[in-house]
């Protein structure tokens, strides 16, 4: 014969014991939680502070950062051009261009952004640097406004830098090597248009990145941009000494030919003129 269990009587103040119990556990749960949050917070920190101090440097130096500034400049000024000058990294020389316009000498940054653009056409901190100094200066009239289509041209070909040219010849050469060896490997008993069009437009992008690369190359090597590096100078004719007009810090000039104490320039407008040797730094 079974035996009943007794049920044991219900208490009301049980329940509330329950409760209580699992209201101090619930409580006890939460301050360990926020007891936590600090904890958290410090390891966040720590594992983030590097990364929000640390200052972005594409030449990995203590000396140089990507901002645009010098910060601190080494011993004086001629050691960071000497520097310069020495690795022909286009970062310092945009470094320096920006150190210089904030002194107020317009010609030296304009002279050192052209020098960070002579390296490499693609860099956009300093071209954006150079069309606002340009777009402020007072012979800013003297640069002719380029239509849509010829802007757009010379935007492509500033962003295809000579690395990126020469990378992309390479590529162009292997792609016309794997079309010639389909072309060869074809099926004779089909139709080799395609084969044939592939080889055709693989060469050209290949003789056309190599050709632009070559025209690049000539440029760098041959830049004969200068820059007015004093306030103000007198632009003389070409044939005698009449004065033409005059010319300010940061103008941008070409260089047509060597005379003596003077170089005959040409303007951005096209206008022929002289200018003294000691008014003028060339780019290279």
């Amino acid at each position: 014969m079974k035996k009943c269990r007794q049920r044991a009587p219900f208490h009301p103040h049980n329940k509330r014991s329950l409760n209580l119990q699992s209201c101090n556990e619930l409580q006890l749960h939460r301050i360990c939680s926020y007891s936590k949050l600090p904890l958290l917070l410090v390891f966040v920190i720590i594992l983030f502070c590097p990364t929000l101090f640390a200052q972005a440097d594409s030449l990995q130096t203590t000396n140089f950062s990507g901002s645009g500034e010098l910060t601190p400049l080494p011993d004086t000024l001629d050691k960071a051009i000497r520097l310069a000058e020495q690795k022909k990294n286009p970062d310092l020389f945009y470094n320096l261009g920006v150190e210089f316009f904030s002194r107020g000498e317009i010609g030296m940054a304009n002279l050192y952004f052209l020098k960070a653009l002579n390296i490499n056409s693609a860099h956009s901190p300093a071209r954006t640097n150079l069309e606002l100094s340009i777009h402020y200066s007072p012979d800013a009239d003297l640069y002719p406004e380029q239509l849509f289509l010829v802007q757009v041209l010379f935007k492509v070909l500033n962003y295809l830098s000579v690395n990126r040219l020469a990378i992309l010849g390479l590529v162009f050469l292997f792609l016309s090597a794997v079309s010639l060896c389909w072309l060869l490997f074809y099926n004779p008993e089909k139709e080799r248009a395609l084969p044939i069009l592939t080889l055709t437009f693989c060469l050209l992008l290949c003789v056309s990145a190599f050709v632009t690369l070559s025209i690049k190359l000539h440029h760098q090597q041959h830049n004969r941009s200068a820059v007015v590096i004093v306030r103000e100078t007198e632009l003389l004719s070409p044939a005698n000494n009449n004065v033409i007009q005059t010319v300010h810090s940061g103008l941008i000039v070409k260089i047509v030919q060597d005379n003596g104490n003077y170089y005959v320039v040409r303007l951005p407008n096209n206008q022929l003129g002289r200018l003294n040797k000691e008014a003028v730094r060339k780019v290279i």
